[in-house]
């Protein structure tokens, strides 16, 4: 009997698949790597990126067509569909798998002290700098992912008696990374590259608990309702770290997040964008720091002369000072943020949560 669908995405251990239907479960499916699904035909796949990339709230000119092409059959494979049009026709009657499908496009690669020489250099060079600095600290993360990265940046503050009080923000344009790191929970296997100490002064167990897993780490159909992570010995960072961290969805295309920062964590981003947007952004990042504030980015990535920002260390660069035009454009707001005209602060619409620490005001969507 013929089968009515196309099963060439999935790859099954045992007996073929002849009859009926067979479902790909966890335990019986290899995972499916780039070499089983070809590259799709380039025009009809662009469109389809355009098309979810837009369908999600953001810019597709920001992104280069090489990278999302590259990642495009892992798309497929996480809606299990075998082209770009049957995957539109599913993400029009399924609008509650786009988060899923725009994840699997954009690379959200992370885990804690991701390249430890870069947090090495943080604690050796720039934590004294930042510990004779009056006021709290304003650490930001833009694409923040799951929230390793951030979460290693608070554990180097807390080591340094810097934590409390400072105010340190993830945000990413993904709402299933930022879910991810909201959730504060992580698997065994993303907290075991720490040292043993590190784990035991920083992270408690959290019992068996449905982990929401970023895609990345899902081991069953999307199409499948049910499945929202796995049950597994989960970990949770102790709470002098989680009182310190908000999260938030937010594009940084459309907006940069409020105040001056004395720390941006920017990391391997700037590789998968087009070079006019990245130039925009760079720039804007840069005034986003506060004077002789630090930006942190990837290996691979260099922000471009004539923005005032010399290397400190390995993938750290220093804001030398703030320019007439960024001093004047600066004004106290009434929250206690440094506010500019360029990056005007907005009302939260959300409810008030309530006062956090040193009198800011938390709001929901910050949890």
């Amino acid at each position: 009997m013929a089968i009515g669908f196309d099963l060439r995405h999935v790859c099954f251990e045992g007996k073929p698949v002849t009859g009926t239907r067979q479902k790909a479960c966890r335990g019986t499916r290899k995972q499916a790597g780039p070499s089983h699904t070809p590259l799709p035909p380039a025009e009809p796949a662009k469109g389809f990126l355009a098309w979810v990339i837009g369908r999600a709230g953001l810019d597709a000119g920001l992104y280069r067509h090489g990278p999302l092409l590259r990642r495009l059959p892992a798309c497929l494979r996480t809606l299990k569909v075998a082209s770009a049009e049957e995957a539109r026709e599913l993400l029009q009657d399924r609008p509650d798998l786009l988060p899923a499908a725009v994840s699997s496009l954009l690379i959200g690669v992370t885990e804690f002290f991701r390249d430890a020489a870069v947090f090495e250099g943080l604690r050796a060079e720039v934590l004294p700098k930042l510990a004779v600095r009056r006021g709290p600290l304003r650490i930001w993360s833009a694409g923040c992912s799951s929230g390793e990265e951030l979460y290693s940046l608070a554990i180097l503050l807390a080591e340094a008696d810097l934590l409390a009080g400072s105010f340190l923000l993830g945000t990413d344009c993904r709402s299933e990374a930022v879910q991810q790191a909201r959730s504060a929970l992580f698997s065994t296997a993303a907290v075991s590259s720490l040292q043993a100490a590190i784990r035991r002064k920083y992270f408690a167990p959290a019992g068996s608990d449905t982990l929401p897993l970023p895609w990345r780490e899902r081991p069953c159909c999307a199409r499948c309702p049910g499945v929202r992570g796995a049950r597994e010995h989960s970990w949770r960072p102790v709470e002098l770290l989680r009182r310190q961290v908000r999260w938030r969805v937010a594009d940084l295309a459309e907006k940069m997040a409020d105040g001056l920062w004395d720390v941006i964590l920017w990391r391997n981003l700037a590789i998968y964008l087009n070079p006019g947007p990245t130039e925009t952004l760079w720039n804007r990042l840069a005034g986003a720091l506060a004077p002789a504030g630090f930006l942190v980015v990837g290996k691979a990535e260099r922000p471009p002369a004539g923005l005032g920002l010399v290397p400190v260390c390995r993938c750290v660069y220093r804001k030398s000072g703030p320019t007439a035009a960024q001093r004047s454009s600066e004004r106290p707001s009434s929250n206690g943020f440094v506010s500019s005209s360029r990056f005007p602060l907005t009302p939260d619409p959300s409810p008030a949560r309530g006062e956090g620490r040193n009198g800011r005001t938390a709001a929901k969507e910050d949890v």
